[in-house]
């Protein structure tokens, strides 16, 4: 077998234990499951997270995503907290361990400390019965059927770990009734929370300044120059009144020269647009505004009207 072959084979053989490491955490949405997510919904304290190692990362992860959907949820250092840094544990909180073998010496200390204080302890490990499972009120059990190297390089363990963390944090945003425009609030800086935050009219392209304007009875070879002048990737056809008609896009264009050539410059716009196109109007979210332009199939212009 060549040695790209071999290379491709592997990888394809990883993503298949993966793939099905990740369906395999629906066995943990249980009673268990669920006394975590009340736990972390009824702010009766602070959600902390921990972990050692590749699980110390999945647990930053699930304390960043618990936290943009509004839980007060933090990281926290075992390796700290058995250093003097204990103090910051109150009842009421919550710790969550993450641990493939929940033998993890640093979080069994931890863990038994935090129940001496009050705190509720749960523990999310691949290996049950474990020294963590035993110790804590909650377990979250992300199983696997093994991981997807013979060198027992944590692969499978790790996907099954996020696959669920990521469960915990949707079931948690669920029972909030955590909507996108929370989301919005929490994420104000970059792409994300532009789109999240902002209205249509904050972020469409107004015309006839910005849009190419066409008559249903104009040549496309003039919707296509009109079309040049604006970065949009399409022109609006509007009616006598201004009502919007229909819309012509590039690769409608591309299409009609390909099927009939040169004498397609010729046609009317209208013969070539699409009547009554998906539009919205200027008080709706970003977010509608995607979900109108991504069902039932993706389009990549959405026309503004009212």
């Amino acid at each position: 077998m060549p040695d790209t072959a071999k290379l491709i084979a592997a990888a394809r053989a990883l993503l298949q234990i993966e793939a099905k490491a990740v369906l395999m955490q629906e066995q943990a949405l249980d009673d268990q499951f669920l006394g975590v997510v009340r736990q972390i919904g009824g702010d009766l304290g602070n959600t902390l997270v921990a972990g050692v190692g590749k699980s110390g990362l999945i647990a930053r992860l699930l304390a960043s995503k618990l936290s943009s959907v509004g839980a007060r949820a933090f990281y926290y250092s075992a390796l700290d907290a058995l250093h003097g840094e204990l103090g910051g544990l109150r009842p009421g909180d919550l710790l969550i361990l993450l641990s493939n073998s929940g033998q993890t010496r640093e979080l069994v200390d931890v863990a038994t400390a935090a129940r001496q204080r009050g705190v509720t302890v749960a523990a999310m490990v691949c290996r049950v019965p474990s020294a963590l499972s035993r110790i804590a009120d909650f377990t979250l059990h992300a199983r696997i059927e093994r991981e997807g190297t013979e060198t027992k390089l944590p692969t499978a363990s790790t996907t099954a770990m996020v696959a669920l963390a990521d469960a915990l944090v949707v079931a948690v945003a669920a029972q909030r009734d955590f909507t996108a425009e929370d989301f919005g609030r929490n994420h104000p800086g970059g792409t994300l929370g532009i789109v999240l935050g902002s209205r249509v009219a904050d972020l469409m392209v107004r015309a006839p300044d910005g849009v190419a304007l066409m008559r249903p009875d104009q040549p496309i070879f003039e919707t296509l120059l009109a079309m040049t002048r604006f970065p949009n990737g399409a022109a609006l056809v509007v009616d006598e009144a201004g009502a919007l008609a229909g819309i012509v896009t590039e690769g409608d264009v591309r299409r009609g020269l390909a099927t009939h050539g040169k004498s397609f410059l010729d046609a009317a716009t209208g013969a070539w647009m699409t009547p009554a196109p998906r539009s919205c109007g200027p008080e709706a979210s970003a977010i509608q505004a995607l979900e109108i332009m991504e069902t039932p199939t993706q389009i990549y212009v959405l026309p503004v009207v009212g």
